[in-house]
């Protein structure tokens, strides 16, 4: 199990609970954004931090070490964006970068007429 399956354990247990982040954080006293890192994989929370975040939505924390994994190919990762997003296509400039972000995207080919179809 690698710290995205823990991640996602956590975070489908907070959603369970109807907890935010922020509540969940205020509840095992810590930050939003340690909680935000758990759940997106990016650190690895030990048992004393999963145990209080058991505590904190009244429920256990089930994990099951040893179960095979298997990554999402690039195919089925765009399938989920896709429908999670649907048309949806983010556009960089509608939000007015700043100068420098300006300057990156077009250093990267991503021209507001790229943008306009």
């Amino acid at each position: 199990m690698d710290a995205a399956q823990v991640g996602r354990v956590v975070e489908q247990l907070r959603r369970e609970s109807g907890l935010t982040q922020t509540e969940l954080a205020a509840r095992m006293g810590t930050t939003q954004a340690a909680i935000s890192k758990i759940e997106t994989g990016r650190t690895l929370p030990s048992l004393t931090v999963l145990e209080r975040a058991a505590r904190a939505v009244g429920k256990p924390v089930t994990l099951t070490l040893g179960q095979p994994s298997r990554r999402l190919s690039r195919r089925e990762r765009a399938a989920r964006v896709r429908r999670v997003l649907g048309d949806y296509e983010f556009n960089p400039w509608d939000r007015d970068p700043s100068r420098a972000e300006a300057e990156s995207l077009l250093a990267d080919g991503l021209t507001r007429e790229r943008f306009a179809r």
